[in-house]
């Protein structure tokens, strides 16, 4: 049965359609950085890996923080995240 033919017999059309929490417009535009957490959720990379990365030179980072403050905000470069893990697939080089 076609969708048009539900919705005319009042029944109750569903989609199967991902739900997007944004607009469509704005989700694929990709983020430059990322938080710890925004790079768990994009590429599964724990934040004790992230730092451990950095460390190594492997990804680059940079952390906020205002004058004086002792703590403050890691934000991760999504390219160069990406960046490591293509040279991973071209045999860890």
């Amino acid at each position: 049965m076609l969708l048009d033919d539900i919705n005319a017999a009042g029944g109750t059309a569903h989609t199967t359609a991902p739900v997007h929490a944004m607009p469509a417009h704005i989700a694929a535009q990709d983020p430059e950085f990322l938080d710890a957490r925004g790079i768990e959720g994009r590429f599964g990379i724990k934040r004790s890996l992230a730092y451990v990365l950095m460390a190594d030179g492997k990804i680059k980072g940079v952390s906020l923080r205002r004058k004086g403050s002792k703590t403050g905000k890691r934000l991760f470069s999504v390219p160069s995240v990406r960046a490591y893990l293509h040279s991973q697939m071209e045999g860890g080089k």
